[in-house]
């Protein structure tokens, strides 16, 4: 019994205490806090974009290539920005044209927002393009 007794003892003398110390906490704070700053600064610009190419989509798909002008759909498209409460896209900044017999509407930009301290985030987003339905002449 005896032997048993100081076997535990010699392994459980080299053994260090397992757990978290203040190195190891405050890593994972940091890494927590970055991680937490990138994604509040990240998905609100994302939640906008999605906003501004339902509205893309919609406008092209609903025009009216009879009755609606490239001005309409201008207008059109800065009352849904404005509705909708999208401030960092405005309608001066959408390319709106004609190009073989379809309205182009072209939306894509970049967004720009502070990480830290001097460090800066860039999102492009250049997938923003629609184009209405094409004018046949009958």
């Amino acid at each position: 019994m005896q032997t048993n007794h100081s076997a535990r003892r010699s392994i459980n003398a080299g053994s260090s205490a397992a757990g978290f110390n203040v190195w190891t906490v405050s890593i994972n704070l940091l890494l927590l806090s970055m991680i937490l700053v990138v994604g509040l600064r990240v998905v609100p610009s994302y939640m906008e974009y999605l906003t501004v190419k339902d509205l893309i989509a919609r406008v092209a798909a609903e025009h009216d290539r009879q009755t609606d002008t490239v001005t309409d759909l201008r207008t059109r498209l800065g009352k849904l920005l404005t509705t909708n409460q999208i401030y960092d896209t405005r309608i001066e900044d959408i390319a709106i044209y004609r190009e073989r017999g379809v309205i182009v509407i072209d939306a894509s930009y970049e967004k720009r927002f502070p990480l830290f301290w001097i460090l800066d985030g860039v999102i492009v987003f250049d997938d923003l393009v629609a184009e209405t339905a094409s004018m046949s002449r009958t």
